[in-house]
């Protein structure tokens, strides 16, 4: 009894031993729109995606890419244009001021030859504290919305009353905590600016 091989598995073992591992062993009809040639940079939008082509792959533009950009460290300063980042004070830089130790080093040098080093150290300084008042504020709000609570799921599901929580009461002593922290930071502030 003959067996009847399809031309389809023929041709497979044609392209096999021919070595054309990737040859085409059928013929395929079908519609697809032509977005024409796109080339290397090109940016275009499909189905509600952005696309783009980067070394010959093509690839999403995510709302993260610019991110991604400002902290991957670049093999050379963007300022100088001479030395290589690749130390731990460089690394250390780039994410504080996006530039080189070098870069760095020069101008708190200008700084302190020229008299304002102290100046610059006290500005520096309270902005640091005015941002850490401004997170202190936030988490503080944060805790206050997450204080109204009926009750906690415990594991086996059952819900726990652990005394209702007063959130006027709860706001009224951490709004009077952070302002009394910050008082204590701005006075501490003023007394370093005027001993200066």
């Amino acid at each position: 009894m003959k067996k009847y091989i399809p031309e389809h598995k023929v041709q497979r073992m044609r392209n096999l031993v021919t070595k054309n591992f990737g040859g085409k062993t059928k013929i395929q009809i079908g519609y697809g729109k032509s977005h024409g040639e796109r080339k290397e940079g090109d940016v275009w939008e499909e189905k509600g995606k952005t696309w783009t082509i980067k070394n010959g792959i093509t690839q999403t533009v995510t709302k993260l890419d610019d991110v991604r950009k400002s902290i991957l460290m670049p093999l050379v300063c963007p300022k100088c244009n001479e030395k290589v980042m690749k130390g731990q004070l460089d690394k250390l830089f780039w994410k504080l001021y996006g530039e080189c130790s070098k870069c760095r080093l020069s101008i708190e040098t200008k700084l302190k030859a020229s008299g304002k080093w102290k100046q610059y150290e006290l500005e520096t300084i309270s902005a640091n504290a005015m941002d850490m008042l401004k997170q202190a504020g936030e988490m503080a709000k944060d805790f206050i919305d997450s204080t109204n609570r009926e009750g906690y799921v415990s594991e086996t599901g059952r819900v726990e009353d652990w005394s209702k929580q007063n959130k006027e009461e709860i706001s009224k002593i951490v709004n009077e905590n952070l302002s009394k922290i910050k008082k204590t930071i701005t006075s501490k502030l003023e007394n370093m600016n005027n001993k200066q």
